[in-house]
């Protein structure tokens, strides 16, 4: 693990997310979110969510082009803190930790930031496993949602982002918005989905979104204690993946006042 994180006065996280995949278990008991929230001691007293999602995958065929394929994602009920900030989501094979702006306190140094979210991991997935006793993790994610948001009418993305689309001989130099997503392999089977856009901003003001997913999939299913040590893991590589793609400036944006 990074011995030293740089933390910002104003980091653009807007979200953070864990999530484990397990492989198949148990038929699905509607008791668990409630037993799961008495696991928990209490920490997400808030009212229960429920959640259903589109989910957006990569296909990729040796011998095909890449293909976007949509579907219904995985349903989950979310266990919330009472100020809306902190959620679990738990669902058939499938547990979710979340983080929600602010994610740290930089005047205290427990409130936020890694810190917190990886005890909140740990505690999840302890009392996840005490309940349903998986056969083990086959996925992991780790994704931080950013939105940029800086106050001019108009700015050059490439000023803030290394990651921005090129600009192209031939087409006008004035872009009013734009969208991507790339998907990035490691040697070692783990991928970086790398997704930008614009984003509304408030008037007078230009945002835009950097949204980095680093999972990690096994046909071998792993314990727990494995699974926490690939989650540290995968964070390394999200934050170095940060720290990679935005500029000087943008870090002067997030370290002002």
């Amino acid at each position: 693990m990074q011995e030293h994180r740089r933390r910002y006065k104003n980091p653009p996280i807007e979200e953070a997310v864990c999530e484990f995949r397990f492989g198949p278990g148990q038929e699905w008991d509607p008791t668990i979110p409630g037993n799961l929230q008495h696991a928990l001691d209490g920490q997400y007293a808030g009212k229960a969510q429920e959640q259903r999602v589109v989910a957006i995958d990569l296909e990729t065929h040796k011998d095909k082009p890449a293909n976007l394929k949509y579907g219904e994602g995985v349903a989950k009920i979310k266990l919330v803190t009472e100020d809306g900030k902190r959620m679990v989501g738990v669902g058939q094979d499938v547990l979710t930790v979340h983080m929600l702006r602010p994610y740290h306190d930089l005047l205290r140094s427990d409130q936020g930031g890694w810190e917190e979210f990886q005890p909140r991991i740990s505690q999840a997935l302890d009392a996840y496993w005490a309940l349903v006793e998986p056969g083990g993790v086959c996925r992991i994610g780790i994704r931080y949602i950013n939105k940029i948001v800086i106050p001019q009418e108009t700015v050059e993305v490439e000023d803030y982002l290394k990651c921005a689309l090129p600009r192209v001989t031939g087409l006008p130099d004035r872009r009013n918005g734009f969208i991507s997503r790339v998907e990035y392999a490691y040697d070692d089977a783990v991928r970086l989905v790398l997704s930008q856009g614009s984003i509304q901003a408030p008037p007078e003001q230009v945002g835009f979104l950097l949204d980095l997913d680093v999972i990690w999939e096994t046909e071998e299913l792993v314990t727990r204690d494995e699974a926490l040590a690939k989650v540290d893991d995968l964070r390394d590589r999200e934050r170095t993946t940060f720290e990679t793609v935005i500029t000087e400036k943008a870090r002067e944006l997030f370290d002002a006042d």
